[in-house]
């Protein structure tokens, strides 16, 4: 086994593919974002406690291939997208592997950034989250990288919280999808596509939410209002319609099952000291003085170092 090995293009997969309806029961949909509640912060998620909440919050429905939210199970397995993602991306094999949400408050215009990528041996099991951000800008682990489709969806009527997009490239011009949303998705390869979260809500309402902090949850009260509360304090509050709803899905695509069959049998993953290796090669050749990386979890010299040479172009973050 192991005799064959899949290695992505460098370059986009799949051209962004609009999917409007997403779903065949969207109410369905609006019942479990309201049964999530309360969230996290999209910082407290991934366990980056240095991290702002810009507003940000999120929840798993699906983690590793398996619904981990009950009701999301029809959702997951969506056969639209899956259907979207063998022919936007040219692969029999298509397996769904999470499904998040997202809800953002009223907030200034994100930077663009690439999604957290997937990587053969080096998720976010085996690696910190906040080093597969570097990895991907790297470029330096394209030969361990899965091929992954996104379907975002988008519930949102107000104003602004427009999805911007570069599917030819930062040198190239940009493509909008604008509000009203309401169930509309767009299929990309979204690791390696450069996007951006428009500005939310009017002017007045925009804030960069520093003070947030990483233990706020984001809850939803009898009332169908959402209010954001620290320690048992309510700290702001918001209309439903306020807040900017997305649904993420992802899913591995392989071109055949020869394909898939060289990922499950693990002949070609890396490995943690793999990573640290190659990022130590890498800032070595470049000149840059660097320290052998201790454990990921708790080296926060090397953390530093890594998420500062490896981040996305200027004007760019990673989320």
């Amino acid at each position: 086994m192991g005799t064959t090995k899949e290695v992505r293009s460098e370059k986009l997969l799949a051209q962004p593919l609009p999917l409007d309806p997403a779903f065949e029961n969207p109410a369905g949909i609006l019942d479990l974002i309201r049964a999530g509640s309360p969230y996290k912060t999209l910082a407290a998620v991934h366990k980056n406690k240095e991290d702002k909440s810009g507003g940000w919050f999120r929840n798993f429905w699906a983690l590793g291939g398996k619904v981990i939210f009950d009701g999301a199970e029809p959702y997951f397995y969506n056969q639209k997208f899956i259907e979207a993602a063998k022919k936007s991306f040219q692969a029999e094999i298509i397996r769904p592997v999470a499904m998040m949400t997202n809800l953002n408050l009223p907030a200034p215009g994100a930077p663009y950034h690439l999604d957290l990528p997937f990587f053969r041996g080096a998720q976010n099991r085996e690696v910190p989250s906040w080093m597969l951000a570097p990895m991907g800008y790297s470029g330096l682990f394209h030969e361990w990288a899965i091929p992954v489709a996104s379907a975002i969806t988008w519930f949102y009527e107000g104003v602004g919280g427009e999805f911007e997009y570069w599917p030819n490239g930062l040198d190239h011009p940009s493509l909008t999808e604008s509000p009203p949303y309401s169930n509309r998705c767009v299929l990309a390869d979204n690791e390696y596509m450069y996007h951006r979260v428009g500005a939310i809500g009017p002017a007045d309402q925009q804030k960069d939410h520093d003070d947030i902090g990483y233990d706020a949850l984001l809850e939803l009260d009898t009332d169908d209002r959402w209010q954001v509360k620290e320690k048992g304090k309510t700290i702001a509050d918001f209309d439903f319609g306020q807040v900017r709803i997305s649904i993420l899905w992802k899913a591995y695509c392989f071109k055949n099952e020869a394909m898939a069959a060289s990922y499950d049998d693990h002949s070609h993953d890396l490995t943690p000291q793999m990573v640290a290796d190659i990022f130590c090669e890498d800032l070595k050749r470049r000149g840059i003085p660097f320290k052998e990386p201790g454990p990921f979890e708790s080296d926060l010299e090397s953390k530093k170092t890594i998420t500062t040479i490896y981040s996305a172009p200027t004007g760019g973050a990673s989320y």
